[in-house]
């Protein structure tokens, strides 16, 4: 038996160090070198790495321990899945980040807009009915004189910008004599601080009023003096009187309900009254009523505003219409007597015809 008692290598026995093994100085006898060779390359560094880890882990064997095909195939497919969901996870991610809308960084506190108070909010609305009703009812081609915020009223309103001159601070009223200056000027609350008492006293003729101090806006005609202006109403007061009296001594002329009144009051629009008078030189015309076409006004307003019926008549093979003839004849006549023709019926179904000349009238 030999002397050599050192455990024999073994299982479950550490193998015993060599000489050899333990090296000594770089180059002594005893000492082994490796072989030199390339290092390992990342892919299998993981590769090990996570063996050793499924081994330790998941099978919780020992590094050298035998492992059967079956486990094996069930470890790797727990890390197919595992992989595939943390990349699946990640594309959606990357897939939500570029079709998501580049993010818009709001204020944290976005400034409120200005209040507007009643006053102002009402003034706005007698500004805009105001421009409505001028873009109805004046005249084409008609110059108008407006503050900067009256004039962007019109604008939107849709009355022609190359009829409109903005008023300036500072202005003095314009006079209807002067080359370019203007038929109409708007009053408002800017017009009143930039032109003061001169608006009624140039300006004393007011043709449409909407709303009251402080934020009354009057339509008024430039070009006047008081003193004019109530010389020339009472001048036409009483001439469309005699004209209006006349017209209805007229036998073609159908006079209903309060028409004859103003008919001989002297306030119905002598343009009306001359249209009147060619109508019934060729065809019976029925007056149902005159009307003021201008808001807001104290007398003396005129009646700018007629409705004629009676233009059909009878039924059958005995029907009667003079609708065509009347609407040629009043579509022939000079532009200064040319009215806004609104077509409509009557309480019984009967045609009725709304003649209304443009403002300002010739008073």
């Amino acid at each position: 038996m030999s002397g050599d008692r050192s455990p024999q290598p073994g299982p479950g026995l550490d193998v015993p160090a060599r000489p050899d093994d333990v090296g000594g100085p770089a180059g002594s006898a005893g000492s082994v070198r490796r072989p030199p060779g390339p290092e390992p390359s990342l892919a299998r560094v993981i590769a090990t790495t996570l063996r050793l880890w499924l081994r330790r882990r998941v099978l919780r064997v020992a590094d050298d321990a035998p492992i059967g095909a079956l486990r094996w195939t069930a470890a790797t497919a727990v890390v197919l899945i595992v992989a595939g969901g943390v990349g699946g996870g990640v594309a959606v991610a990357v897939a939500r980040s570029r079709s998501a809308p580049p993010a818009v960084h709001q204020p944290r506190h976005a400034p409120a807009p200005p209040a507007v108070s009643p006053a102002q909010a009402t003034l706005a609305a007698n500004e805009q009915a105001a421009a409505a009703w001028i873009v109805a009812q004046v005249a084409a081609g008609t110059i108008v004189t407006c503050d900067a915020a009256m004039c962007t009223a019109l604008r939107t309103a849709g009355y022609q910008a190359a009829q409109l001159v903005t008023l300036p601070a500072g202005s003095t009223l314009p006079v209807a004599s002067r080359p370019g200056t203007s038929d109409l000027i708007i009053e408002t609350a800017a017009a009143r601080a930039y032109l003061g008492r001169q608006l009624p006293g140039g300006a004393p003729r007011v043709v449409a009023s909407f709303g009251a101090n402080p934020e009354l806006v009057q339509v008024r005609v430039a070009g006047s003096t008081p003193a004019a202006y109530r010389a020339a109403v009472r001048a036409a007061i009483a001439a469309d009187a005699k004209g209006g009296r006349s017209l209805a001594r007229n036998h073609r002329l159908h006079l209903a309900g309060a028409a004859r009144a103003q008919l001989g009051s002297g306030l119905v629009d002598p343009r009306l009254l001359f249209l009147l008078d060619k109508l019934v030189a060729a065809h019976p015309v029925y007056v149902t009523g005159f009307g003021d076409a201008d808001p807001g006004l104290a007398w003396p307003a005129e009646l700018r505003a007629v409705t004629i019926t009676g233009l059909v008549r009878g039924s059958g093979r005995h029907r009667v219409s003079d609708l065509g003839a009347v609407l040629r004849l009043l579509r022939s006549q000079p532009a200064r007597y040319r009215a806004v023709i609104r077509q409509g019926s009557g309480p019984g179904g009967e045609v009725t015809l709304t003649l209304t000349v443009p403002a300002p009238g010739p008073l």
